[in-house]
């Protein structure tokens, strides 16, 4: 099979576009609080481990925290050696994984549809909404994504012929990076992938070119190491914990409260694409399954999705392995768009329009939307008139001049980046973050007691891991027989406390869904809480 007569990526497209991509993403990074219960204890762990140094076992509060594998952390402690113990370097893998991602994309869309569309690819994955957002995540995610990308990529390029016998022992490093970012799901996507289409096609010389005792090697001398000190370190809790139950309970129920229909991927797959979701049209209708390289971008594409829809747990970072294929196919359908020879271009115009238009116009409703409930709803009001100049120019334009209404859209969903990244950390720090909660605690102890579990984790990075949650009242009284105790809680739980006998508690800071910071003392003291 002959590659594409364009095939390599222009040098200094490629440079300018991961420069785009790094700026944006490094943009205000360290601004957006640590969100969720998730990034504050990732951190968190990366803290303990860069200061204790054992980089074997991970540790939250002192203790084993066998969930996730330990690639994060490493590069997370590395990056707080170079810019301390904040929110940018907690963030900063992420950062870096998704320009490997792009970047990986870039190549192998060059590779398969042609210079332009591997550049085009980069940048609609670089700057669509859900790459964007989880590459600013202090997570697992976008590691092991951008690694089972660049795996899958050089299988597929080995399969289809168009790359060397080292694509695969490289794959097989990738594969074991991937393992290290999340555990097996980094060897069973690539392979689920290779061997549907190997399947697809019936094809044993492909088969034979994956061969590879070095990449076997490659991928063990990689991973193995630590696997094999960890269970040396933790004996059968590592097993139980990280295998049973976060790898294949995960996968079969429901236990970790993530559940979702079947269909839950396809809303986030359209939304996430935004701004570029309309150029979905032209990547339909340019796909060719009988083409080996377009069936192996669908395999690319449809057996993880497959595969996470079946699972029994969901979340919008599980599909990011199945962006790349598909920004490979828009990417080339923004190519092609702009060439008038085909019959039906114009009306795939016309759709691109009708899409992005209508999304436009749907992320302009959203300060209206919050208004009612947000005081801070005006600061959307500048992404809501620039989405919908953004679409109104790109509907007005396509029709007569693709080239550029495309050059209008890369520039549109870069400004969409800069204005949310402007926009959401005072909304994200009301809405979705503890961190002011703990702005008072000043690295004193608190109990949390049916707390939003958003708010109180957020003290295991801001508050040094100096919170522990309690049961129920009893453990909050006899704290505060021994001395004023902080007590992080929700608004019943508030009120409780408040009737309580012999309980004085005074508000020190209140946050997002009634979740306040008392500090509590014994009535019996003779002087409330915080009194001199």
């Amino acid at each position: 099979m002959n590659d594409p007569p364009d095939s390599s990526l222009p040098p200094r497209g490629a440079v300018l576009t991961l420069a785009l991509l790094a700026a944006l993403l490094l943009f205000r990074l360290g601004t957006v609080p640590l969100l969720g219960p998730d990034e504050p204890r990732y951190a968190r762990v990366a803290v303990e481990m860069h200061r204790s140094r054992d980089f074997v076992t991970p540790t939250l509060q002192g203790r084993p925290w066998m969930e996730k594998p330990a690639l994060y952390y490493w590069m997370a402690a590395r990056a707080f050696d170079a810019l301390g113990e904040g929110e940018a370097a907690a963030r900063l893998p992420a950062v870096l994984a998704a320009l490997l991602m792009a970047g990986a994309t870039a190549v192998a869309g060059a590779r398969l549809c042609g210079g332009a569309a591997g550049l085009w690819a980069a940048t609609i994955l670089g700057t669509s909404l859900l790459p964007f957002a989880y590459a600013r995540a202090a997570s697992m995610d976008m590691l092991v994504a951008a690694a089972v990308t660049a795996a899958t990529a050089l299988l597929g390029l080995r399969l289809l012929g168009i790359a060397g016998g080292l694509a695969v022992p490289a794959a097989g490093l990738c594969a074991g990076l991937a393992t290290l970012a999340k555990g097996p799901i980094g060897l069973l996507l690539p392979g689920l992938v290779a061997g549907g289409y190997v399947l697809a096609t019936r094809d044993g010389k492909a088969l034979r070119r994956l061969l590879s005792p070095a990449a076997l090697a490659v991928c063990l001398l990689v991973a193995a190491p630590w696997y094999v000190l960890v269970y040396r370190a933790q004996g059968q809790a590592f097993l139980d914990v990280f295998f049973l139950d976060h790898n294949l309970r995960r996968f079969t129920s429901t236990i970790h409260n993530h559940p979702g229909p079947p269909w839950y991927y396809l809303p986030v797959l359209l939304a996430g694409l935004f701004p570029w979701t309309g150029l979905l049209v032209p990547a339909a209708a340019e796909t060719r399954p009988r083409d080996r390289r377009d069936l192996f971008l669908l395999c690319w594409l449809a057996l993880p999705l497959l595969f996470f829809s079946a699972a029994g747990s969901k979340l919008p970072g599980y599909v990011l392995p199945c962006l790349p294929p598909l920004a490979i196919l828009m990417g080339r359908g923004a190519v092609r768009l702009q060439d008038d020879t085909t019959p039906g271009r114009a009306l795939q115009r016309r759709a691109v329009a009708l899409v992005t238009l209508a999304l436009c116009a749907l992320v302009a409703c959203l300060p209206f939307v919050l208004r009612p409930k947000e005081p801070l709803w005006v600061l959307t009001l500048p992404l809501a008139a620039w989405s919908l100049l953004l679409g109104w120019s790109v509907s007005r334009r396509i029709g007569a001049d693709p080239a550029g209404a495309l050059r209008l859209l890369r520039v549109g969903a870069a400004g969409l980046l800069v204005l949310l990244a402007l926009a959401a950390p005072p909304l994200l720090e009301r809405r979705e973050s503890g961190r002011a909660l703990f702005a008072e605690a000043r690295g004193r102890e608190v109990l949390a007691w049916g707390a939003w579990r958003t708010a109180w984790m957020a003290g295991y990075f801001y508050n040094d891991a100096r919170v522990r949650e309690v049961a129920g009242l009893g453990a909050i009284a006899e704290a505060a027989q021994r001395g004023p105790a902080l007590v992080l809680c929700g608004p019943a739980e508030r009120r409780q406390i408040q009737r309580m006998p012999g309980l004085l508690a005074r508000t020190l800071a209140e946050g997002a869904r009634g979740n306040v910071l008392l500090e509590v003392g014994n009535a019996a003291a003779g002087r409330p809480p915080g009194a001199p």
